[in-house]
């Protein structure tokens, strides 16, 4: 059989960014064109074409691997329930339909929405950014983490291996697609054996997976991590592509950005419409099982056939005015999310995400436009691939009171004064409203102020106990950092700041002499525990290490004391810290704070010692929030003062699962940093996945940080 003559070549420059014209020439002209690319494929455009093959599976069969290109690979097989037909297909879906159904995906909104709020924290700091590289690339992965029990931290490592996937099959590069593709399967092989550790649980769609029978038969493992290879792609690059096309399309029409202000509740209606316009994913491939004529043409037995998801979204006969975004469209039967048999299994999942983010994105900014050129993704996505955004940050809300949210004491506090410290370091007074005073704190102690949009950041108290009027904090903006440094940054003396009252997860214990170490910014939960140990006579040292002095705060203020050492690492070297730790007695307790690579170096030297070490994370330890070895993603909970018992389901976190019984656990952080929420184990083993707790009071087992920690049995016993 001869080869036809080429209609067109999808990777053309001209067709292969924005392909509304070459779509559109295809509709009217060649509603059914043949390409030579990715081996052959013959393209329907037309919607009429496209929905009548979605639901006649025995002629367009998704059976025989038929991706366009082949992203599987030949030497694997097909991922089920995409690439297999029915009757099998129906089996596999009335498995996997009880993981995505509303009330399911309702349940994992909160820590959709705090994954939202981080990044476009970050985001907004910076003003202008890309909105892919800072946002739209990391929030889609890390809802498919959250929905199948993954560490989130594995997010950006799974992203990048995929895009290598998509990137080497849509030049034809099999060797990297091949490489690509088997270091996926080998993380995902990775994801299985850990998960096969533990009891099989129901409420985990992997344990389901790998437990439950399907058809009448188990599936094997190259099934599963098949079904896992499927949802690790297909599940977020549609929407990482989906979610750019909303920024994009907002960014750039200021009038619909400020109807969705102003009526919210047409939020969901207008992502339906965005949809349609800029469907994320333009073909989904099909093998024809017999000859078939479609418009007047014959596809012959075994050809691939693409239905052009994106075309047929803009074809006129069905949607008037058809390349119109109109918010209003009613009804809007776009196939965006599939058709017939083969619909995404996760729309609602995805859904929701666009939603939060949508909502998120319009109250944390008073508006973002375009701040560039706009780049389009490789084929087989549609959508955004660089997206310079410039973001103003929602005007400053100094409304509230001294009350009580989420189980947290806070007050509105006047920042008194600002000054200069170092480079990149400002020290906030913070002071009481008039006629209070102050709780009391003690060294060590932090204070989280929670900033526009809810987000909230850790800030140590450098002041004097003793003073109850007013608070000092530094703070240091860090460039790359998530965005809260940025917002404090731009606050100005005279405004207010929400403050929540202080607390202590890295107290001064008593000791018969010590050792403080800080690095940078770190400096400021030592100061006063300094002044608490010099005023009780007690002998100690300070190592302070950065950069250059022009980077260390209150270099001057700590400088008067012999006992404090100044070490300056710009001439590329760091202080010997065994060294150091050498220069005082064993009994010398070690408090130190800092970045994290100093911390880590400084505890494995005072472990090496045999010394006591004491210090305070403000972000995630590495590795701590990777589950152990036999923990549950899903399992129950009771409440025992409230009487309550829940279920955790993977993803969620602990204190969301206990919100949904109406039982409060007081939280801020979410990261297993800040020690809001810790709480009494009453029974049962907690996986902990926090960064405050110590040895001694892991291996109890008594504590458990529920914001971030999950279960090493199936049944836990909280005193709340």
């Amino acid at each position: 059989m001869s080869t036809p003559t080429q209609d067109w070549d999808p990777l053309d420059p001209d067709n292969h960014g924005d392909p509304t014209e070459i779509h559109a020439h295809l509709r009217e002209k060649c509603p059914v064109a043949w390409s030579d690319r990715f081996g052959g494929f013959y393209a329907l455009t037309r919607y009429e074409d496209v929905t009548k093959a979605a639901l006649d599976h025995k002629t367009f069969t998704s059976a025989q691997k038929t991706t366009i290109p082949d992203t599987t690979g030949p030497d694997r097989p097909p991922r089920a329930p995409v690439e297999i037909d029915p009757p099998m297909h129906d089996h596999f879906r009335d498995m996997l339909n009880r993981f995505f159904t509303p009330d399911r995906i309702r349940l994992l909104e909160p820590v959709i929405r705090r994954a939202a709020r981080e990044l476009l924290g970050r985001c907004i700091s910076l003003g202008e950014t890309d909105a892919v590289e800072s946002f739209t690339f990391y929030m889609p992965i890390q809802v498919q983490c959250i929905f199948l029990g993954i560490s989130v931290e594995d997010g950006p490592k799974i992203k990048t291996i995929v895009n290598r996937i998509i990137d080497a099959g849509a030049i034809g590069d099999s060797v990297a697609h091949k490489a690509a593709n088997d270091e996926l399967y080998s993380y995902i092989d990775g994801v299985l054996d850990a998960r096969r550790k533990t009891p099989y649980d129901p409420n985990d769609i992997i344990s389901a997976l790998l437990n439950e029978e399907i058809g009448g038969r188990r599936q094997t493992h190259e099934d599963v991590a098949g079904t896992i290879r499927l949802f690790l792609q297909a599940g977020h690059g549609t929407t990482t592509n989906a979610l750019g096309s909303i920024i994009r399309h907002l960014a750039s029409m200021p009038a619909d950005q400020q109807r969705l202000r102003q009526n919210p509740k047409l939020i969901p209606q207008a992502i339906e419409e965005l949809l349609r316009v800029w469907t994320p994913v333009r073909v989904v491939g099909r093998k024809t099982t017999c000859d078939v004529e479609v418009a007047g043409r014959v596809i012959p037995k075994g050809s691939k056939v693409g239905l052009m998801v994106a075309a047929a979204n803009r074809d006129s006969a069905v949607f008037p005015d058809a390349d119109t975004v109109d918010f209003d469209r009613k009804p809007n039967r776009h196939i965006a999310m599939g058709h017939g048999v083969h619909r995404c299994v996760g729309a609602a999942l995805a859904r929701a995400q666009l939603r939060i983010a949508v909502e998120e994105l319009l109250s944390m900014t008073d508006d973002f436009v375009l701040a560039g050129e706009v780049a389009f993704s490789t084929w087989t996505h549609l959508g955004p691939s660089k997206l310079p955004v410039s973001f103003t940050a929602r005007s400053h809300d100094d409304a509230g009171s001294s009350t009580i949210r989420a189980g947290h004491r806070e007050t509105v506090m006047d920042v008194a004064a600002i000054r200069p410290l170092a480079e990149r370091i400002i020290e906030l007074e913070l002071r009481a409203p008039a006629g209070t005073q102050l709780p009391e704190w003690t060294p060590g102690a932090h204070v989280d102020l929670v900033l526009p949009g809810e987000i909230t950041r850790s800030y140590s108290l450098a002041s004097d106990p003793a003073d109850r009027s007013a608070w000092r904090i530094a703070v240091l903006h860090e460039v790359n950092g998530r965005g809260g440094s940025a917002t404090i940054h731009r606050i100005q003396a005279g405004e207010s700041v929400r403050v929540r009252w202080p607390r202590n997860n890295f107290p001064l214990k008593p000791a018969a002499a010590y050792h403080f170490f800080a690095s940078g910014i770190g400096i400021t939960p030592i100061l006063p525990m300094i002044e608490a140990v010099r005023a009780q006579g007690l002998p100690w040292r300070l190592d302070y290490v950065g950069r250059t002095p022009e980077t260390l705060a209150y270099l001057e203020r700590v400088g008067q004391h012999r006992e404090a050492h100044a070490h300056f690492t710009a001439n590329g070297k760091r202080p010997d810290l065994s060294a150091l730790l050498s220069e005082t007695s064993p009994e010398a307790a070690v408090y130190a704070c800092g970045s994290q690579g100093f911390l880590l170096d400084l505890e494995a030297a005072a472990e090496a010692a045999g010394r006591a070490f004491h210090t305070e994370w403000f972000a995630p330890r590495p590795g701590a929030r990777q589950g152990a070895e036999g923990s549950f993603e899903a399992f129950t909970v009771r409440l025992e003062r409230s009487n309550v018992e829940v279920t955790v389901l993977p993803g969620q976190s602990i204190i969301d699962a206990c919100a949904e019984a109406g039982v409060t656990i007081p939280s801020s952080c979410f990261e297993g940093t800040c020690g809001a929420c810790l709480s009494t184990v009453l029974e049962g083993v907690p996986d902990h996945r926090d960064s405050f707790l110590l040895a001694n009071e892991r291996k109890s087992n008594r504590l458990i940080a529920p914001c971030v920690s999950k279960s090493m049995t199936n049944r836990l016993v909280l005193d709340w």
